[in-house]
């Protein structure tokens, strides 16, 4: 991790909506155990009322900074909000009490960008641009997790473009070679708890029993996550810092929820214990290095279906020959057409290369 110079003193921020001084402070005397870095990694948890905490102490964050410390990591959570040099404590279901460094950018009530018309949502996007919040806080981690109030609101249609759009803002300003972004899947709501949350979607509700319209909800959170990965993969190829999390695989929405939507402090708690899992898998694992040796996978991308050097048209007409059983791939060609890596060619292969090509024109 290429960090900045440790703050020497505690500093203080005046934040709002339209300006940011980004601060934060080593609060942990624990060494780095993966890094031979003196000075903390930065995280910033960004998101909507999940990341900031509603119906609980500060969310998963402080359960997230306790076990990351707990494991020997030196880490500054930065954010647009922050708690000007105080140390917030909690004490745990077992009775465990940790102090925590609470700063982060979750706002409750965010859709990914601003949004008007059924309901009017303001934009994560906006915020992020209007604060200069990641040039200011300069994390190195950012925790990415948005679009629950999307779907809450019908904004259904062009989601997974407009969080794409915000994770481009955000790789803006994050110019280290060790950067990352962490964008997450969003978790299922229990819909009947919640059901008159949701008159934006009118007809649609009302031409359908509550079970059903549960269903259809569910369809687009499902919609959703799913695109959220092959966006992931796809700029992964690009070649741009980013990587896939899937907190819906550890929410159960009958157990973890406080109201529906928002976790209770279990749901919380297991947020906390994924995310820090996962940062500190991150941060163990040696980077990759490049060798003189070349490899196939020096020559060819995902996407290269016929291993041609190039990504065109051509690729996407051997994909699908093979997908309608009119052609061949070679075995050394099923690589570069698995464009979401779960090691089956599929329909969703070649949507993912189709996009892959308009992106590219």
């Amino acid at each position: 991790m290429q960090l900045r110079k440790m703050f020497s003193g505690i500093l203080t921020a005046a934040v709002s909506f339209t300006a940011v001084l980004c601060i934060g402070q080593n609060r942990s005397d624990n060494p780095v155990r993966v890094s031979a870095a003196e000075e903390p990694v930065k995280i910033m948890a960004l998101g909507d009322s999940i990341t900031d905490g509603y119906f609980g102490t500060d969310g998963y964050r402080k359960y997230f900074y306790h076990n990351m410390t707990e494991m020997g990591h030196d880490i500054d959570m930065v954010g647009a909000k922050d708690y000007s040099g105080w140390n917030p404590s909690y004490t745990d279901s077992n009775g465990v009490t940790f102090e925590y460094d609470g700063d982060h950018s979750g706002y409750s009530g965010y859709a990914i960008q601003y949004m008007t018309g059924t309901e009017t949502r303001q934009g994560l996007l906006e915020t992020v641009q209007s604060t200069d919040m990641i040039k200011k806080c300069d994390p190195d981690i950012v925790l990415l997790q948005i679009g629950t109030n999307d779907i809450l609101s019908n904004y259904n249609e062009g989601i997974i473009d407009r969080l794409e759009n915000l994770v481009n803002v955000i790789l803006e300003d994050m110019n280290d070679s060790d950067d990352v972004v962490f964008v997450s899947t969003i978790p299922y709501m229990d819909v009947l708890m919640v059901y008159d949350w949701f008159w934006s979607y009118g007809e649609v509700k009302s031409d359908n029993s509550q079970e059903d319209f549960a269903k259809i909800v569910h369809g687009y959170v499902d919609s959703y996550n799913d695109q959220i990965k092959q966006m992931v993969t796809e700029m992964q190829t690009q070649g741009k810092p980013i990587k896939f999390a899937d907190i819906n695989s550890v929410i159960d929405p009958s157990t973890d929820l406080q109201d529906g939507i928002h976790p209770n402090e279990t749901g919380y708690q297991k947020m906390g214990t994924y995310w820090s899992n996962l940062v500190d898998d991150y941060l163990s694992t040696e980077p990759e290095t490049t060798t003189e040796e070349t490899t196939s996978a020096d020559k060819y991308k995902k996407g290269d279906v016929n291993t041609d050097g190039e990504i065109n048209v051509s690729d996407m007409i051997v994909l699908q020959k093979y997908l309608l059983k009119k052609g061949g791939i070679l075995p050394e060609q099923t690589y570069y057409a698995d464009m979401d890596n779960n090691n089956m060619l599929n329909i969703f292969d070649s949507i993912q290369l189709k996009r892959l090509l308009i992106l590219n024109e």
